[in-house]
């Protein structure tokens, strides 16, 4: 795993589930020593195929479940895990109770289980299996069926909404005549309804027996849910397929992605090895194939069709085939938390960028309307420091890429070597095709950049903008029109250093500014709390939460909000003292503690980072 850390270990046990009648249960969890519950319901199947399937295949369900769990409860640290990723790789020890016992036990199989969740996640899983107590136990705890339904699937696909997942379905029903099962995860209501919709657009053109949708939900119970990166979620997601494919009796389950993302390569240089999501990266689906076909002692294939297409190129697709007007209708954002009818799509993270370039690329903006986005691409401000680096980082990988060799690919990009090898091709064969794939890629974004600073003096733009940004970037020489290294990228602006002692009730700031024991620093200690709750439940530190008002004045002691106003005023007011008394611009205390109307009071996430210390 690297480093020096040493990974927090957690022992993890699963008990009996709960369940409601018409199959609906929870799967309940011990993680170190604590209840912690997991929601689990596949809908839309026939009884009779789930009568079918066999124990291990429900065995299968379990595991991936109490995986996810896991993985969902312990947070990895977030970003206010300030050592070296301390927290980052995780040690968990596993038992779980099975009905086939005799293959959970294998030492192979295990061994193979261990080693796929270690590639996906980064962290360490420890398994031990025990035979369940009632090995005859009800078969359907996990099924809502659809009683008397004779359609047969041919295909089975995992369908999220996206773009990338409505093009490969819409490909399989329009070109190749398949009836295809859409398997949905969902855990936000935001989404179910985008799944159902896209669905029946599919079915509306091509008939009802083209596709069937079948919703899953996999949902942590209460207040379960402590980390939000969820690196083990897509071994739940390819066991939910398979156990689903088996069902239809069928051998193969498809992930649609297009491949520069599947590859991993992350265009955030900030973003360290296994932050960045490797859901159907080559080697994981390959693990996925192979772990899967010991599980129903069959070939079973886990795949993505779409691994050498572009974005751009999957954009493309939809408008072949005659959809394009459903684009607009799928969802890309990472941000679902914040989606609103008028914002569905954030325009800060790498997906929402990624999309709308494609789009752009493609020429179908009229069909993926700008105010859908809450920044548009071009022509809004990007405040935050980490917004501005994501999409400045995807500039730099995409004109890197345009006139990158295949060498330049693999001395630049080691790691793209881990991918080439599951790619059923020569390995210089896969090379030359990854490398034409990003230079694809990287032609398309650059090609829409050049076009829209041809149409609009990059002077006109706003500043904080992508096009000012890029022109700035360019002229420092950030943005050479040599290719460069994608691992070559600048250091985003230095953020101020908030250390907090609690029980001295002392506050330091960037290792000169210093309150103690006064109203000013117990104001900075309760919101140093508040800026680590949502570090530490691996928030985008644009959503991190605000304290209220009331719930402000709670926690001082204080006598409604007027008084919070004052109390925040007189802290401006000292810290600016403290600032230009230490040599610092008396503004920058402006920025430290963030108002927005209607939500409340929180230090500004990207000008400030917490750390936590004990007294001396």
């Amino acid at each position: 795993m690297g480093g020096g850390a040493i990974p927090s270990e957690h022992r993890v046990r699963c008990l009996p589930p709960l369940t409601k009648s018409g199959g609906d249960a929870q799967l309940r969890l011990e993680i170190d020593g604590k209840p912690v519950g997991v929601k689990v319901c596949i809908s839309h199947l026939n009884a009779q195929l789930v009568a079918e399937i066999p124990d291990r295949a429900l065995d299968l369900l379990e595991v991936a479940a109490v995986v996810y769990g896991a993985d969902a409860a312990i947070s990895r640290g977030g970003t206010a895990d300030q050592q070296m990723g301390k927290q980052w790789h995780r040690h968990f020890e596993v038992e779980v109770p099975v009905r086939d016992f005799v293959f959970w036990g294998s030492e192979e199989v295990v061994s193979a289980l261990e080693e796929m969740l270690m590639f996906l996640s980064g962290d360490r899983f420890v398994f031990r299996f025990v035979a369940k107590e009632d090995g005859e136990a009800e078969r359907s705890l996990f099924f809502k069926f659809d009683e008397g339904s004779a359609w047969q699937a041919t295909r089975v696909l995992m369908f999220s909404g996206g773009l990338d997942s409505f093009a490969g379905a819409l490909e399989e029903i329009a070109e190749q005549g398949e009836r295809v099962a859409l398997v949905s995860h969902f855990s936000a209501s935001k989404i179910a309804p985008v799944q159902r919709n896209l669905h029946k657009a599919l079915a509306a053109k091509f008939g009802e027996n083209s596709c069937r949708h079948i919703p899953v939900q996999v949902q942590m119970v209460g207040r379960s849910l402590k980390e939000g990166t969820h690196r083990a979620r897509s071994f739940l997601f390819a066991a939910l397929g398979a156990v689903t494919a088996k069902a239809f009796g069928l051998h193969r389950v498809s992930f649609y992605e297009n491949g520069v993302v599947s590859l991993n390569l992350s265009p955030v240089g900030n973003v360290v090895g296994t932050r960045a999501t490797r859901t159907t990266h080559p080697q994981t689906l390959s693990r996925f194939s192979d772990f899967l076909s010991r599980v129903f002692a069959s070939e079973t294939r886990i795949d993505n069709p779409f691994f050498w297409r572009t974005k751009k190129e999957v954009v493309e697709t939809v408008a072949r085939l005659d959809m394009s007007e459903q684009i607009a209708q799928t969802r890309s954002c990472a941000d679902v938390h914040n989606q609103t009818k008028q914002h569905i799509h954030c325009g800060r993270c790498s997906q929402c960028i990624d999309r709308r370039f494609a789009v752009l690329a493609a020429g179908l903006e009229r069909f993926d309307p700008e105010e859908a986005y809450r920044v548009a691409l071009m022509d809004d401000a990007r405040m935050d420091v980490r917004d501005r680096e994501i999409a400045l980082s995807y500039l730099r990988s995409a004109q890197a890429y345009e006139h990158i060799t295949p060498s330049e690919l693999e001395r630049a990009l080691p790691a793209v070597i881990s991918a080439v090898a599951h790619l059923a091709q020569p390995m210089q064969t896969a090379l030359e095709m990854i490398t034409r794939l990003l230079k694809r890629h990287g032609t398309g974004v650059s090609d829409v950049m050049r076009a829209t600073l041809k149409a609009k003096y990059v002077g006109d733009f706003p500043d904080g903008s992508l096009p000012r940004l890029y022109g700035e970037a360019q002229r420092s020489d950030v943005l050479p029109r040599v290719p460069v290294l994608p691992r070559h990228v600048s250091e985003p602006p230095k953020l101020m250093i908030m250390e907090v002692n609690e029980q001295r009730r002392h506050v330091l700031i960037d290792d000169r500014i210093i309150f103690e024991r006064n109203a000013t620093a117990e104001l900075l200690i309760v919101l140093a709390d508040k800026w680590l709750e949502g570090a530490g439940q691996g928030m985008m530190p644009l959503d991190y939460p605000f304290l209220t008002a009331t719930l402000l004045a709670k926690a001082l002691s204080l006598e409604g909000d007027e008084a919070v106003r004052r109390r925040i005023n007189r802290a401006k007011l000292e810290l600016k003292n403290k600032m230009a008394s230490s040599g610092r611009d008396a503004q920058e205390a402006d920025a430290i503690i963030e108002n927005v109307p209607w939500q409340g009071y929180r230090l500004t996430p990207d000008r400030i980072t917490v750390r936590k210390v004990r007294a001396d």
